[in-house]
């Protein structure tokens, strides 16, 4: 009998709360545990709409195809992709028929093992994208809505850039600033990642030294 080894696979997009993660990956482990299946957990914070890359995702494609893993499981289908549904049921038919992964999808009830398998994938792919549409649709009223109020101001949300540890940063290391940016946005999602330019403002205005302002 084959081992079972299961994947977890979460995902939250840069417009959503980081804590959705982790509520996932809690969701996943409860399940797994409950079938008695060991698991590795895979997490990103990236889009998965419009063909945005995703080197996690593509990390665990391509251990399920390597037979590393025979089980992948997430907490929704719009986890897993929210791409067109074609793209979706592509790369589930990979994953499931080529690679011999069972997929599970907790808050839907899917299950590749499932008899009606195949019909079930096909409108679970059309609403997640439908999903994904549906947002940038309510975004864009919203925003309509605001601008004939008056309210709308435009561009993005400021920033929180964390001081404190930029200061150290600079202090403790003779870096440029483009080096400084870098260091400073290890670990940090792509919507809170700082240019050279911002660390060179926050500093000059912090009255820090700025090593010769080397780039």
């Amino acid at each position: 009998m084959e081992k079972i080894r299961a994947i977890i696979y979460a995902r939250c997009s840069t417009d959503e709360s980081k804590q959705d993660v982790e509520n996932q990956i809690n969701t996943c482990k409860k399940y797994c545990e409950s079938q008695s299946w060991p698991y590795e957990i895979f997490q990103e914070y990236e889009s998965a709409y419009k063909g945005t890359r995703r080197k996690v995702f593509e990390e665990a494609l391509e251990r399920i195809r390597l037979r590393e893993f025979n089980i992948l499981v997430v907490y929704m289908l719009d986890r897993f992709s929210r791409e067109t549904p074609t793209k979706i049921v592509s790369d589930l038919h990979k994953v499931v028929e080529e690679h011999k992964c069972r997929f599970v999808s907790i808050k839907e009830g899917i299950d590749s093992n499932n008899d009606m398998w195949q019909i079930i994938m096909m409108i679970f792919a059309y609403m997640a994208n439908n999903f994904s549409k549906m947002l940038g649709i309510r975004v864009r009223e919203g925003i309509k809505q605001k601008k004939e109020k008056g309210e709308y101001k435009g561009g993005r949300p400021k920033k929180e850039i964390d001081i404190k540890r930029l200061k150290s940063i600079a202090k403790h290391k003779d870096l440029g600033l483009r080096k400084i940016a870098r260091e400073y946005n290890k670990d940090i999602s792509k919507k809170d990642r700082i240019s050279y330019i911002q660390v060179k403002r926050v500093l000059q205005k912090h009255s820090c030294n700025l090593q010769g302002e080397k780039r």
